[in-house]
């Protein structure tokens, strides 16, 4: 006996197991994530944290998983085609959108994982996708505007690779302002001198 399954079937079946698959993995990431990287105010003598609001990165999984049952539909449907000589461009353009999908829904899971927990004598920044580290208010040594559209902070450190970037939109962003103007006056002073606040 031979199973026949129609194209619309086929896509019903991928729409509901690809953002359960999608859904499984992103908890499962979201489990294993160390546990020096408790969230902020339930951590011991944080005085506030800094991250992203819970809706940017809701915002990326959905549209990430939107384009990953989109892509897996268009999978599907070329599935049907092979005989086609035009359904390679399809079949191409269907790997290219699970894929985007894929990067979006990673990029959610590291929105969420981004922030900087305040301390009395330190910043513990997590970034997106590396190890957490710790910053003293000595150790920072420029402090300048971001280049994207919400407007934020880009904080450089002595011993840190790269810079430590803040969102004007992240919760506790004027507290990190306060923070840096009464632990850090001088790289603090030289960027109200130079790009105003």
């Amino acid at each position: 006996m031979t199973l026949n399954l129609s194209p619309v079937l086929i896509a019903l079946i991928a729409m509901i197991a690809i953002p359960a698959a999608v859904s499984a993995l992103v908890h499962r990431s979201d489990r294993k994530r160390p546990p020096s990287t408790v969230v902020g105010d339930e951590a011991y003598g944080v005085l506030f944290t800094v991250r992203a609001r819970r809706w940017s990165y809701l915002l990326l999984r959905i549209i990430g998983i939107v384009f990953i049952v989109m892509g897996g539909f268009f999978f599907l449907a070329t599935l049907t085609l092979l005989d086609d000589p035009d359904a390679i461009g399809m079949l191409i353009t269907a790997v290219a959108m699970v894929l985007f999908g894929i990067l979006f829904v990673y990029l959610g899971v590291g929105q969420k994982r981004r922030r900087v927990e305040a301390y009395d004598d330190q910043l513990i920044v997590t970034p997106m996708f590396r190890a957490a580290g710790a910053v003293g208010p000595g150790a920072i040594t420029r402090i300048s505007p971001t280049t994207n559209r919400f407007g934020g902070l880009d904080i450089r450190a002595k011993g840190r690779r790269g810079v430590i970037s803040v969102l004007a939109i992240d919760a506790a962003y004027p507290e990190l302002c306060a923070w840096l103007e009464q632990r850090a006056p001088g790289p603090w002073g030289e960027f109200v001198r130079v790009f105003g606040r």
